[in-house]
């Protein structure tokens, strides 16, 4: 259990905002599976302002749901954070985490950390705006020089927040290298507000290690739960670790149904490339599923897409009708970020 102000979770357990994946469908999937908070897709605060009858489509009937904000003007934010919560947002997260050229140059995302008065006149304007729970996703730091994960935390807590995000990678990192939970840890003995670790954890047993070697609150996962949603069960049948297999019955059941969740909510138009992306991630590591991705890559429309899928699956059981690739635990690999780590 975790609370952020007001809003108890059943699970410490999120998952991350990741560009063009944390769709409805996807966060839909993810709170059957267990998920204690999912979250949006990261939204423009100017954008949401401007268009944000365009947006209620997002959250509409959806909880615990958290929008995650990004900008740099303390009133836009403060405005967007207020509409956000009366589309009926559960919370509101700020990012200052994300390292894409297009967003820092804009003085948004990560380039905030490097100016902590102007964060606390953003963080201030947006208390004062919402009641709901209120946090912030941050990375270490701008560069190794300048790891400040500790001093913004701080400053959150001193300014209302109710939970903060850390995400121990600096912006010069980018999605490289590994994740030094270390930060994360330091954080926690800094500040009393509930410190939700991310990046790295794509197994369970990875979840307990952050945990017990950080002492954080909750975890949030993101590129560890594409084609894997088990990985927010907290049920003993599906101990998502290195070397358990997923039953292919079940893995195809999953993938059935996460193709049905996309059906109901995407117009005709859109289900071709929504259903491929996820039919990549859904089938990587499993048996010969390299010749299926590239015939993926050449299939259009519904039907060819369901057709090519439900024929992969027969070919495999019939080969290994027990066996199922398991995801590999592994720190090191490069993750999604913003787009999701």
């Amino acid at each position: 259990m975790i609370r952020l102000g007001t809003l108890r979770l059943h699970s410490n357990l999120v998952l991350a905002p990741m560009a063009g994946v944390t769709d409805y469908p996807f966060r839909q999937l993810a709170r059957e599976m267990g998920c204690g908070l999912t979250f949006t897709e990261m939204v423009s605060a100017e954008g949401l302002l401007r268009k944000g009858e365009a947006f209620l489509k997002m959250v509409e009937g959806e909880h615990p749901v958290s929008i995650q904000l990004f900008g740099s003007k303390p009133e836009v934010l403060a405005e967007a954070a207020a509409k956000a919560e009366a589309m009926g947002a559960d919370a509101i997260d700020l990012n200052m985490g994300c390292p894409a050229k297009k967003v820092v140059k804009t003085g948004a995302g990560v380039d905030l950390m490097r100016f902590p008065e102007k964060v606390e006149g953003i963080l201030i304007a947006m208390r004062k705006k919402v009641t709901c729970p209120l946090t912030v996703k941050i990375r270490s730091g701008w560069d190794e020089k300048q790891i400040n994960a500790v001093e913004i935390s701080k400053l959150a807590e001193d300014c209302g927040l109710d939970a903060v995000t850390v995400h121990p990678r600096t912006r010069a990192q980018g999605f490289g290298g590994r994740a030094d939970w270390s930060v994360i840890a330091a954080v926690k003995r800094a500040v009393r507000i509930p410190v939700i670790g991310n990046g790295d954890v794509n197994t369970s047993s990875l979840v307990q290690k952050m945990i017990e070697e950080t002492g954080c609150d909750g975890v949030m996962i993101g590129r560890g739960a594409l084609g894997n949603p088990w990985i927010f069960s907290d049920k003993p049948s599906w101990p998502l670790e290195k070397g358990t297999a997923i039953p292919l019955e079940e893995r195809k059941r999953m993938i059935g149904h996460h193709i049905l969740l996309i059906q109901n909510y995407y117009e005709e138009r859109s289900l071709t490339p929504q259903i491929r992306k996820h039919l990549y991630w859904h089938t990587k590591g499993l048996p010969n599923c390299a010749t299926f991705h590239s015939k993926l890559s050449c299939l259009k429309g519904k039907e060819k897409l369901l057709q090519a899928f439900y024929s992969y699956f027969e070919s495999i059981q019939r080969k290994e009708p027990c066996q199922s690739s398991a995801p590999e635990e592994d720190r090191s690999v490069t993750g999604w970020g913003e787009k999701g780590l």
